[in-house]
């Protein structure tokens, strides 16, 4: 390795350097993050869902990883916290009408083209700003509707803009957040998942509670009476049922000989079937 006259060394083969951090052009991360599914990767295309962290999704990918977890490698790290398509909400996004798909293709994320502006299929409606990363965007968790963050607080109201439900301040979802507000909404959703599994134990002890009560109660009300049938033995009665009873064992007397001997005949002969029986044989 060197020395030898055949080859001269380089520092790098002698001296191990440390391991450089790896730089991610912010430009390609927001592209990525506002622009694609965080899940499959694919360009958003309606409809568009997000979750309690703000993350953009396409619908069919979230079905397809709730039904194989596996559908996707790093399902579980992205979006492990989605465990029904409740977990989500479908934003009513505005379509931007000076997209043209037809320019927009493929190597839009490259080094290229990322000087140019590149254009978000949706927008603001009050601000008429691009959903592209440059502004904040927040949805109302109440109904999905997405806006701009200044526009929302430039007009404080208590209703929607757009389909006039009522919200609170807490329903605001800031979409695609930085690190610190991340790191508090994922506190916030995992307080929220808690309070909702103490709630349901709750409900199904003290449904659990009033279903045993009631049963003991049904137990201690319910008591069986035995009933005795009293028949009236007057005279006239006793006389009727005396006869009647008269009827009955006269009926189970066995028949007489006389009575055998007219419909079962000791000396009967067999004479042979229909087909054989003729005009002398027929008795």
């Amino acid at each position: 390795m060197g020395n030898d006259g055949g080859s001269i060394p380089r520092r790098i083969e002698l001296v191990k350097e440390k391991a450089r951090d790896v730089k991610i052009n912010p430009d390609l991360e927001r592209i990525a993050a506002w622009l694609h599914c965080a899940l499959s990767k694919l360009p958003l295309e309606q409809p568009v869902v997000s979750c309690g962290l703000g993350k953009l999704y396409n619908q069919d990918a979230i079905i397809e990883y709730l039904l194989d977890r596996n559908a996707y490698g790093d399902g579980d790290k992205i979006c492990s916290h989605i465990t029904s398509v409740k977990d989500t909400i479908k934003l009513n996004l505005t379509p931007n009408p000076s997209y043209n798909e037809k320019q927009s293709n493929v190597k839009t994320t490259t080094m290229g083209n990322l000087e140019k502006d590149i254009k978000s299929k949706f927008i603001c409606p009050i601000s008429m700003k691009e959903m592209n990363g440059k502004h904040r965007f927040v949805y109302l968790s109440t109904c999905g509707c997405t806006f701009a963050e200044q526009a929302l607080k430039e007009i404080p109201s208590k209703e929607c803009f757009s389909c006039g439900k009522p919200f609170e301040s807490s329903d605001i979802v800031v979409i695609n957040p930085n690190k610190e507000e991340l790191e508090v909404m994922k506190k916030n959703l995992e307080e929220k998942k808690a309070k909702a599994k103490a709630e349901r134990k709750a409900k199904k002890a003290a449904k659990g509670d009033g279903s045993e009560k009631k049963r003991k109660r049904e137990e201690i009300e319910y008591k069986p009476v035995k009933k005795m049938a009293t028949i009236s033995t007057s005279g006239a009665t006793a006389a009727v049922m005396d006869k009647v009873a008269q009827d009955l064992a006269e009926k189970k007397k066995p028949a007489s000989d006389a009575l055998k001997s007219i419909f079962e005949p000791k000396n009967r002969v067999d004479n042979g079937n229909y087909l054989t029986k003729g005009t002398f044989n027929r008795y």
